[in-house]
């Protein structure tokens, strides 16, 4: 028994902010330094031997099944159409954006150049979004950057019935915020006709049912980026 106490005492405790789960801050840390594993980068993946590496989404395996059309860009795997995505997109289309590079700074900047997103989850982070040329432009101010880009996915939730899957997913209002969707933990960014759902890859195929499920009730359902 004391063995056991001893060991649930030794485990480091973690508070969930957003959908990361970052270290407790009462306990000390020996430093704040982050290093960057450039090994672990998707745009450091190089061909080898007939090899050719490619990223994939953790909902790509469910656009597939849906009867979804391919290409690489950027590295990934992105479906890019699937047959009648532009009726469901007249509803409400859920699209995979997960190719977008997605970087973390901290601090949190008030604001950064370019057309990337930024998401300010706090004063001392934030989230910026977009193509891996915006970002890299918005993240060049020197703050300490981390590459999330694998770690996260994001669902664009678009079409004139977008805000009523948001409001049947959560409770959550005034975006962009973050907590609790369809139970899980996610962030909700408002984007040109409609939304962007990020969240842990982790979460993908739930949250691709759930999110999928309350727009095929609307006529909706997931589309190809080329019709957002």
């Amino acid at each position: 028994m004391a063995l056991r106490r001893g060991l649930a005492e030794a485990r480091p405790r973690f508070l969930e902010v957003g959908v990361w789960l970052q270290p407790d801050p009462s306990i000390p840390r020996q430093t704040d330094n982050v290093s960057a594993l450039d090994f672990l980068s998707v745009s450091a993946a190089t061909d080898d031997k007939g090899f050719h590496p490619v990223a994939r989404s953790c909902v790509q395996r469910r656009f597939r099944d849906a009867g979804a059309t391919f290409e690489e860009r950027a590295g990934w795997l992105v479906p890019v159409a699937l047959p009648g995505d532009q009726k469901r997109r007249a509803t409400v289309g859920i699209a995979d954006l997960a190719h977008l590079a997605k970087v973390e700074l901290r601090p949190a900047p008030d604001s950064i150049a370019g057309d990337a997103v930024l998401y300010r989850i706090s004063p001392r982070r934030a989230l910026v979004l977009g193509s891996a040329e915006s970002v890299a432009l918005a993240t060049s101010s020197g703050a300490t950057t981390i590459d999330v880009t694998g770690s996260l996915g994001i669902l664009a939730i678009v079409g004139p019935e977008a805000s009523t899957v948001i409001r049947r997913l959560t409770h959550l209002h005034d975006f962009p915020k973050g907590g609790e969707v369809a139970h899980v933990t996610a962030h909700v960014l408002p984007a040109n006709d409609g939304y962007w759902l990020v969240f842990a890859q982790e979460l993908g195929d739930y949250l691709y049912e759930v999110v999928v499920d309350r727009a095929a009730a609307l006529g909706g359902g997931p589309i190809g980026v080329d019709a957002l």
